[in-house]
């Protein structure tokens, strides 16, 4: 017989309940509906009764049975429930029926039984099975009774009906029960199931396994204390099993005695000193040793240690399986249990021979150095003098240690303060040139929609390509220092890898047409559109390679920008970038001179197409922090090749991204979302914050054409000050002015709102960095915006846009 576990008993038994209550509930609810369906019927019966009893009157009383038969006849067919309609006179004689030409027998018995003055409604067997005769007096008998026969079947069939509607509740219910009784059986007997695998290891040794059961009832105490159980057994095996390997692994010879003298067990060492097997030793008294045999000796102190509880430092001579002679010492002790009575006898023996040849040799050293004592004394005297004179020695090389450690530790010191003496000199230096370019550029721009003669406007166009070289000039400069100090942050974002190339081509595509160039852009088809990585810094790569192509291209010549996809994976792909021209090319044995930087081909090569030689060294710097290398391939007077490959992550299931604020690289302004729109009713009053009196003129300039009033504040205390006291639609926050800072200016604002519980007004930073660690750290300090020195008109508007309606 199949053996149930306690899961199934447990689930069988809750479904077996399930069935019970269901099927009381079944039968409760079907007497309960067959009462009511009864007494519908009972009702139902009642109203056709008199209904024809009320219908009957005239006829009865005119005697026109003709018009009294049509009448039951067509209420028998248009109604299937009834089974008969007869009309009983005030005599009990039978008037109309519709049973044909014969009134059944057994309905004439119960018609002459009937009083005729009663309603009454009475189950009756009959060969069409049970029916329900109703009564209906016809003027309180006067002129008799209408029966009406109802079948039974209606009721039954109303019952099942209702019931044919319960049943998928019922199943549901029964089909909900199960699966929760398999739920709350499967939450009991897991813990038991592991409870059970973890007594079945046991069993076969292994000791290891902790069961994991996170309730707290009985199952957890128990699988609780089965741990600590295991615990116990696996540290006493371990113990016991620790022991053993212990006492055969040592050098020294162990033998167990019983108390009775019984030999119980031997070590390891035992064996291989005197060469025995364990069934020569165990088992036998330690009087049954031959007097002559090498165990014999050992035994020899056991009766004393019996009575004196304890022997060490006896010597004996033994003879080992090589049948040399082998001096030991012997330790015996007797082991007792807790009430103090002997278990067993514990003797130690220890090969002494290393021990004698060291007695020995030491008896023949110790003269040896009587002798030497002697002349030491002589020597001692000498050798003071020295070592007074290597300490002298000793003393001034330490000093000259401590002294170099001393020098070396401010050599770091003096190289820490001049890195971070460079990295201030670098944020100084980028803001106080980008200041002026500012002015620069944004003044040339300015004046660019003033009518000039052409000689003033080939001056104006000058000044605004030299300021956007020195613009760039600056940028190289900026960005070589961070990447040799280490600073340089790669940005990863989701951006459209195609659309960045073609705003390379369209950067690029008017100067080639000048030098009438042929471009082109080649992509490969299986190129990934949406991509993971520093979209700003593979833009500046690609700029400087096809800048560099069209500079030292000659007009009618070609310059070609390729992408095309090396290797996909599941999370990443690796795309290869080529730039390829037909320009003056490059000799082999200067190719690596190039990627130096300030360096160019040659000297020539300066003074005929001009440059920095920047570009490429930045290039390759950016290249080598995305994990890819530059790969030339160039034959002077026919062309160059540049090539690299670098690795994006994917999107997750190629889903396009949006792109982040921080890779807007058209004027570095971060695109955000408006703060605190303004209406458009009135002026709006903006604070221009600048300790520059150049750039604020130069705003002024700029925003004299726009529905605002500015004012004006030359460090961050003033601004703070005004804020304090006016309400403004836009900040303009320069950030690093002297007094007061645009950083510490803004927190104090934010605080100020906080305090007021006022309207946040939108804070965009003016700064000369523009990098992305630059960005957020506005951010944290509470801007809303970012705009990048030096700026042009159009992104300036356009942030004023964002946050200013009617700009």
């Amino acid at each position: 017989m199949p053996v149930l576990s306690l899961r199934k008993k447990f689930i069988i038994g809750t479904a077996l309940l399930i069935a019970l209550v269901g099927c009381a509930l079944a039968l409760l609810v079907r007497h309960e509906l067959h009462a009511r369906f009864q007494e519908e019927v009972h009702k139902r019966g009642l109203s056709i009764a008199r209904f024809i009893a009320e219908a009957a009157e005239i006829p009865l009383i005119t005697e026109n049975r003709i018009s009294l038969q049509l009448l039951v006849n067509d209420y028998r067919k248009s109604d299937k429930d009834v089974d008969y309609i007869y009309i009983v006179g005030p005599q009990k004689e039978i008037l109309i029926h519709t049973f044909g030409q014969s009134f059944p027998v057994e309905l004439r018995a119960a018609a002459e039984r009937k009083r005729g003055r009663v309603e009454r409604f009475e189950p009756f067997a009959s060969e069409r099975g049970l029916l329900y005769d109703v009564s209906i007096p016809i003027q309180n008998g006067a002129l008799g009774a209408v029966h009406i026969g109802l079948y039974e079947s209606v009721i039954h069939n109303n019952v099942q009906g209702v019931l044919a509607k319960m049943l998928p509740f019922v199943l549901l219910i029964l089909g909900m029960g199960v699966v929760a009784a398999m739920l709350f059986a499967s939450a009991i007997t897991r813990p038991i199931a592991l409870l059970i695998e973890g007594v079945q290891q046991v069993s076969r040794g292994d000791l290891d396994r902790v069961l994991e059961v996170g309730s707290k009832d009985e199952i957890g105490q128990l699988a609780a204390a089965f741990n600590r159980m295991t615990e116990n057994l696996r540290l006493t095996t371990v113990s016991r099993e620790f022991m053993e390997k212990l006492i055969d692994t040592m050098n020294d010879v162990l033998v167990v005695i019983t108390p009775e003298g019984v030999v119980m067990s031997v070590n390891r060492a035992y064996y291989e000193l005197f060469g025995s097997v364990p069934s020569d030793v165990i088992g036998r008294g330690v009087d049954e040793f031959d007097p002559n045999e090498t165990p014999a000796r050992m035994f020899t102190a056991y009766e004393q240690s019996v009575e004196d509880g304890r022997v060490q430092g006896i010597e004996c001579l033994c003879y080992s399986a090589t049948g040399a002679r082998i001096p030991l010492l012997l330790s015996l002790a007797v082991m007792r249990d807790e009430d103090g009575a002997p278990q067993a006898v514990i003797c130690a023996a220890q090969d002494i021979s290393a021990i004698k040849q060291v007695q020995a040799e030491l008896h023949r050293k110790q003269a040896e150095l009587e002798d030497l004592n002697h002349s030491l004394e002589k020597i001692v005297s000498s050798r003071t003098a020295e070592l007074a004179i290597t300490n002298e020695g000793l003393r001034a090389e330490v000093s000259e240690r401590i002294r170099t450690a001393e020098e070396l530790r401010a050599a770091r010191d003096i190289a820490e303060a001049a890195s971070r003496a460079k990295t201030e000199f670098l944020a100084n230096m980028s803001h106080e040139m980008r200041t002026p370019l500012n002015s620069i550029i944004g003044g040339a721009e300015y004046l660019e929609t003033a009518v000039f003669a052409p000689d003033q406007q080939r001056c104006l166009e000058m000044i605004r390509r030299a300021g956007d070289s020195l613009l760039l000039l600056v940028n190289d400069l900026i960005d070589l220092s961070r990447i040799e100090a280490g600073q340089l942050e790669l940005v990863k974002n989701e951006f459209n890898l195609a659309d960045t190339l073609e705003t390379v081509a369209r950067m690029l595509g008017l100067e080639a047409r000048q030098k009438q160039l042929t471009f082109s852009l080649e992509l490969s088809p299986d190129l990934p559109h949406i991509v993971i990585g520093d979209q700003a810094r593979l833009q500046q790569i690609m700029v400087n390679l096809v800048a560099n192509a069209i500079k030292f291209t000659g007009n009618g010549g070609t310059v070609t920008l390729s992408a095309r996809l090396v290797r996909i994976g599941n999370d990443s792909v690796q795309v290869t970038f080529t730039v390829r021209d037909t320009g003056i090319g490059i000799e082999a044995d200067k190719i690596d001179m190039i990627f130096e930087s300030f360096a160019q081909a040659d000297s020539s090569i300066t003074r005929r197409f001009g440059g920095s030689g920047l570009g490429l060294a930045i290039s390759r710097r950016l290249v080598e922090s995305m994990g890819g290398a530059f790969q030339v391939e160039s034959v002077p007077g026919i062309g160059s090749s540049f090539t690299f490959s670098i690795s994006f992550s994917l999107v997750s299931h190629g889903v396009a991204a949006q792109q982040g604020a921080a890779d807007s690289v058209a004027g570095g302004v971060v695109e955000t979302q408006a703060v605190g729109e303004q209406p458009s009713v009135g002026l709006s009053r903006v604070l221009l914050v600048d300790d520059s009196l150049e750039n604020r003129e130069l705003m002024r300039l700029l925003l004299s054409r726009q529905p605002l009033i500015l004012d004006e504040a030359n460090n961050g205390r003033e601004a703070v000050d005004l804020f304090e006291h006016n309400e403004y639609a836009l900040i303009l926050m320069d950030i690093q002015m002297p007094i007061m800072d645009g950083f510490t200016a803004t927190q104090m604002m934010r605080r100020t709102e906080e305090r007021r519980a006022c309207r946040r007004t939108p804070i965009v930073a003016l700064t000369a960095h523009a990098y992305e660690a630059d960005i957020r750290r506005c951010k944290e300090a509470g801007c809303d915006d970012h705009i990048a020195k030096p700026f042009k008109k159009m992104v300036l508007l356009q942030c004023l846009a964002r946050h200013i309606r009617g700009i």
